[in-house]
């Protein structure tokens, strides 16, 4: 069963309701709501690892309750941490379902107008049951007469206190029906290129830094899902001091199979091509290679290969590393020419079809907002591909078109055009391809216009 999203009077969308599908493609003018739902899907999918660490945080300071009020408080400050504090339609209400009774909801509540975040009585019993779990062992391994421990026993209680931290992820990918890692990759990317190698200080929303003499009013305030950004490729930049053959070539000896090796070579040529060169960072020094001895820093890099880099090597390294992922990609295109949007659409076409033997899930997902017809007309490239291969038992011929690494099975897309506060899907099931009429609309509109003042010449 898919997960599935309902929002009702929230910002720019007054009615919606979503299966959360492998491939998620918004599109919509400006202010249409795109970046509202898939907010949204990320808020509610996120909550797992949240809660994760809520538990971790009860755990380490002895603080056990039963009731899910604390922790639905976190996530009502995160709710706002995402999307302001605006005022809101009294009637709003966002749901998500990510199994058969179990849902989590936001919505105002009636006495003060706040927002409130609860959960259905199947998620809070399970909540409960780990938590208890939790304070079991805790009271078990930390009795509270002191006691000295020799070295084995820290090792016994080190190793009972590690499973029980996998017990409660396993338990969690199991009431949220996903074990993915969840990353959001937000519109204005550039900007965090360019900002981290002029080491601005950056007020990340949280804490007032403390020094008076910074100016800290005059620095840029950057919102939530801008700081998680930052804070992942902080982490991840150290991996590619020696670029990405060397990083491939560090990981060759793991891979069992020629098809793999295949794959990532595939993908470290696709972001290689749009990038025109490789990506390094040493000492934090972020450059881009053209040649052995023609390179550019990141900062003075073209704003399309800033605005891309980072969409480009977090999929390389989820490829990379075969790991099971959910991705928000906003505006995939922007400052791309339409052969990198295409190529862009070609190495996400690998990740979401990239085989992880899932448990809970079969296969990545992804979800796009855009405003791009080429991104549109991509996608439906693979997915006429993906038809001919199977329907008419012409598959050979097309791989001498497409590589069957970027076929894409029409039964996991769907792609939604948010319009009048609502979403439809543009989607003709039985072709299996997104609508032309939808991506030609608008080159449509120009091509009249241009007719009209065509038809006035004698």
């Amino acid at each position: 069963m898919k997960q599935k999203l309902t929002i009702h009077q929230f910002g720019p969308i007054s009615d919606l309701e979503i299966d959360i599908d492998d491939i998620l493609v918004f599109i919509g003018s400006q202010a249409s709501g795109k970046s509202t739902v898939s907010k949204a899907i990320f808020f509610f999918k996120s909550l797992r690892d949240d809660l994760y660490r809520y538990y971790l945080d009860c755990y380490n300071q002895n603080k056990f309750d039963n009731s899910i009020s604390n922790f639905a408080k976190l996530a009502r400050q995160k709710f706002i941490k995402i999307y302001g504090s605006t005022l809101q339609s009294p009637n709003m209400k966002l749901e998500y379902r990510y199994r058969d009774e179990v849902e989590a909801y936001a919505y105002l509540s009636q006495d003060n107008h706040s927002i409130t975040i609860e959960f259905s009585n199947d998620f809070i019993q399970t909540f409960r049951k780990i938590m208890d779990k939790a304070h079991s062992l805790y009271g078990e391994l930390h009795p509270k007469s002191s006691s000295f421990h020799s070295s084995i026993e820290i090792s016994a209680i080190k190793s009972k206190e590690s499973a029980l931290l996998k017990e409660i992820e396993n338990e969690l990918n199991w009431l949220f029906c996903d074990d993915r890692d969840i990353v959001f990759l937000p519109a204005g990317r550039s900007l965090i290129t360019t900002l981290s190698q002029q080491r601005y200080n950056i007020d990340m929303g949280n804490e007032r830094l403390s020094n008076a003499d910074t100016g800290v009013n005059s620095l840029p305030k950057l919102d939530y899902l801008m700081q998680n950004f930052i804070s992942r490729i902080d982490q991840i930049k150290p991996i590619f001091e020696e670029g990405l053959n060397n990083l491939i070539g560090d990981c060759f000896d793991s891979f069992n199979s020629p098809e793999t090796v295949k794959t990532i070579i595939i993908a470290r040529d696709i972001v290689n091509s749009i990038l025109k060169g490789s990506y390094t960072s040493i000492n934090g020094i972020e450059k881009i290679a053209f040649t052995e001895d023609k390179s550019t820093l990141i900062n003075f890099a073209s704003s399309g290969q800033q605005e891309v880099v980072w969409i480009l090597l977090i999929i390389f390294l989820f490829i990379l590393n075969q790991r099971k992922v959910f991705l928000v990609i906003e505006e995939p295109e922007a400052h791309l020419f339409p052969v990198a949007q295409k190529q862009i659409i070609d190495l996400i076409a690998i990740i979401v079809n990239q085989e992880n033997n899932l448990d809970y899930q079969r296969d990545n997902q992804v979800v796009l907002t855009t405003h791009s017809p080429y991104i549109l007309s991509s996608f439906n490239n693979l997915l006429y591909a993906h038809n001919l291969s199977y329907k008419s038992k012409k598959g050979d011929k097309v791989l001498d078109i497409i590589d069957h690494r970027f076929w894409i099975n029409p039964d996991r897309l769907n792609s939604y055009i948010l319009e009048d506060g609502t979403a439809r899907t543009i989607v003709d099931r039985e072709m299996g391809l997104i609508q032309s009429a939808e991506i030609d609309r608008a080159s449509n509109i120009i091509v009249d216009t241009f007719n009209q003042l065509f038809d006035l010449e004698d």
